[in-house]
Order: C-alpha cells, then sequence, then structure tokens
C-alpha cells in the first residue's frame, strides 16, 4: 500500500477512534446537560454578584442561601424573593437581577419556541408519513431564526412598555428622566419575563388605580 494511502488511513482511523470514545464520555455535548450546566453557571455567577458588599444598600455582604435564592428564582422567573428588593439591593445589586432576569427569560423563551417548533415539525410529518423528512433534525439556519426572533421580539416588546412606563413615571409622578427611565426598563423586563420583582416595597400596588401603569404591565405579561 503507498505511503500516503496508509497515512490516510491512519488519521481516518485516529478520527474514528477520537469520536468513538468522545460519544462515549458521560454527559459529552448533549444538549439537555448542556442547557442545565448553562442555567447553573449563571445562576453561580449571579449568586456570586448578589454576595458582594456592592450589592446591598448597607454595604454588607449576603448570605449565600439569600443570593442563591434571589439568583435562581431571577433566572428562573419564579417571582419568589426572600428580601425587600428596593430595600435590600443597592443600584448595582438590582442591575445584576435585571441581568439575571433577562438572561433566564431569553433562555426559557428559546427553548420553549424550539421544543415548538420540534413539536409542531413532528405533527405535521405524523400527518405526511414521511420517514426521509421523519428523520432529519433542526438545522442551523432554523435554529438562529428562532434564537434571533426571540430576541427580536423580546426587546421590541420590553422597549415599548419601557417607554410608556417612562413617559408616566417622568410626566406624572415628577421622577427625574434618569430614573423614570431605570424604573421602566426595570418594570418592563420584569413584567415580560413574568419575574415578579419590583422597584418598590410594595410592589406595585402603589399603582393600583393607575391604568397607564398596570395596562403596559398586563400587555407585557400575556404577550403570548
Amino acid at each position: 500500500m503507498p505511503v500516503g494511502a496508509t497515512a490516510v488511513s491512519g488519521r481516518s482511523a485516529w478520527s474514528a477512534l477520537r469520536r468513538s470514545v468522545r460519544s462515549r464520555l458521560p454527559g459529552t455535548r448533549h444538549p439537555a446537560r448542556v442547557v442545565a450546566m448553562g442555567f447553573g453557571l449563571v445562576v453561580l455567577v449571579g449568586t456570586v454578584l448578589l454576595m458582594l458588599p456592592a450589592a446591598t444598600e448597607t454595604g454588607e455582604a449576603t448570605s449565600w442561601s439569600t443570593a442563591l435564592f434571589t439568583a435562581t428564582s431571577a433566572v428562573c422567573v419564579t417571582g419568589l424573593y426572600v428580601v425587600d428588593t428596593p430595600a435590600h439591593w443597592s443600584t448595582f445589586g438590582e442591575v445584576v437581577l435585571l441581568g439575571l432576569i433577562q438572561i433566564g427569560g431569553f433562555g426559557i423563551m428559546t427553548l420553549a419556541s424550539l421544543l415548538g417548533l420540534l413539536v409542531t415539525r413532528r405533527l405535521g410529518l405524523r400527518l405526511q408519513r414521511s420517514a426521509q423528512t421523519e428523520t432529519k433534525s433542526f438545522g442551523l439556519g432554523e435554529v438562529r431564526r428562532v434564537i434571533s426572533g426571540v430576541v427580536v421580539l423580546s426587546l421590541a416588546v420590553e422597549a415599548l412598555t419601557a417607554l410608556v412606563l417612562f413617559a408616566r413615571f417622568a410626566g406624572h409622578y415628577g421622577e427625574s428622566l434618569g430614573n423614570a427611565a431605570y424604573l421602566g426598563v426595570f418594570h418592563a423586563v420584569s413584567a415580560f419575563n413574568n419575574a415578579g420583582f419590583a422597584l418598590f416595597s410594595d410592589s406595585l400596588v402603589r399603582y393600583a388605580t393607575d391604568a397607564w401603569v398596570c395596562l403596559p404591565i398586563v400587555a407585557a405579561l400575556v404577550r403570548c
């Protein structure tokens, strides 16, 4: 056998061996594990940031259990918290919460969209009874379209909600432009992602009769 052919054959065998070993490693590139690890990593980073003294109004470090609970709640958008958000967290801490909510919201919506696409396709395939297409997986282009669609929709709705809230807080309640913008963005992101966090100790109870605050929040909540 020619030397060149032997070298090519050797490389092919080595590549096949590496693929075989990699496929047998537990958890290697398994989508479900990658997603779980991704969420776990975000929660871990959020917990560390919330434990920093700069994240609290008093300048004292938050306990790991409180920080972990809050970070997990923000990423998983459960709406649960164990401390008074505006009283306990500083602006830095609130911005960390905002980032965790946005990341968690993007992740959950993306997974839901991909799952819906998978279910829709499989239902269609069953009707068509096409064995060839049945085994076809998502293309990279489809995944990109889903993710970009989620991002564009999220940012568009959040921006519109934030704009309405900004105008109300600044024009009717006399908030400074900077604070009105901050309140608008935070509550728009929290509402759109069903996070349940607010920058008022009574949540939004004080605005219960203000349609210009309640209706944009409700519209963001029922976006689907």
